[in-house]
């Protein structure tokens, strides 16, 4: 890829996104990263990353520049670059900035939001991009490298913030259920993990193109383990416990994001 990509802020998210880009063949020398934390710049250098010394260093350097700093810090960023950043693309991945916020400080730029998740560090990411404009081809084929790309309306995205980029960590803690039951059967550790994983990337590709009850039913049989299986998850309520979990999440990240609304008005 020949385009250079700028990422200011390197913390968790902006790491990933720099080390999915190294394994899908980006030149590290194609990525250029500046953060305010001294820290974070030396994780980058060891990554073989170019350095900056500023964020408008960053984007004179790119062509497309990704914001991922923290909601908080992102106007005080946008401020310093304004300026720089005419017909330059800009890419937002912070959570809870309107898309209108960004662009009046950014009125000549090119500018988009992403939500992506963790998972774009191994390339299994899923990346929201709103909205379609100019640049669209350039900032797709960017994202492709890191994960599944859809395109959809800001709503959406932000919706999306919590079942794309935050459930990672539910899912986690349930195949982390996973390996605990292994163990207490007697399964070792380093082959229980093994399973567990290999588990959740197999039933994510069948997902791919099969049906949930598709899926169950191919492993069901009459008086078999697996319809016990099904029948204790009834039993014990916990698909309708987690769905409650779920939905109340997704009632406390409204609640956040209304707040937001108000505030950026």
């Amino acid at each position: 890829m020949a385009l250079n990509i700028g990422i200011i802020g390197f913390g968790r998210m902006g790491k990933a996104i720099a080390v999915g880009l190294i394994n899908s063949g980006v030149s590290p020398a194609n990525i250029m990263v500046y953060d305010k934390i001294l820290e974070a710049l030396q994780n980058a250098k060891e990554l073989g990353l170019k350095t900056m010394s500023s964020n408008i260093e960053t984007v004179l350097n790119s062509d497309i520049t990704i914001i991922a700093v923290k909601p908080s810090d992102v106007a005080k960023v946008l401020s310093e670059i304004s300026s720089d950043s005419i017909n330059r693309v800009i890419v937002s991945i912070a959570a809870l900035v309107p898309y209108k916020t960004i662009k009046s400080y950014l009125p000549k730029s090119y500018v988009y939001r992403a939500m992506p998740n963790i998972a774009v560090e191994v390339n299994r990411g899923f990346i929201a991009l709103t909205p379609h404009g100019e640049k669209d081809s350039d900032v797709e084929k960017l994202f492709r490298f890191l994960g599944d790309v859809v395109w959809v309306d800001e709503d959406t995205l932000d919706i999306l913030t919590l079942i794309s980029a935050s459930t990672p960590a539910l899912i986690a803690e349930i195949a982390d259920a996973f390996i605990l039951a292994a163990l207490k059967a007697g399964i070792p550790y380093a082959i229980a993990k093994k399973a567990t994983s290999s588990i959740f990337k197999g039933v994510g590709e069948l997902l791919e193109h099969r049906s949930v009850s598709d899926i169950r039913d191919s492993v069901i049989t009459p008086r078999g383990v697996t319809i016990r299986l099904i029948e204790k998850l009834y039993t014990f309520d916990a698909k309708s416990k987690l769905l409650q979990v779920l939905s109340s999440s997704i009632d406390d990240y409204l609640s956040m994001l209304n707040e937001a609304r108000d505030k950026y008005k």
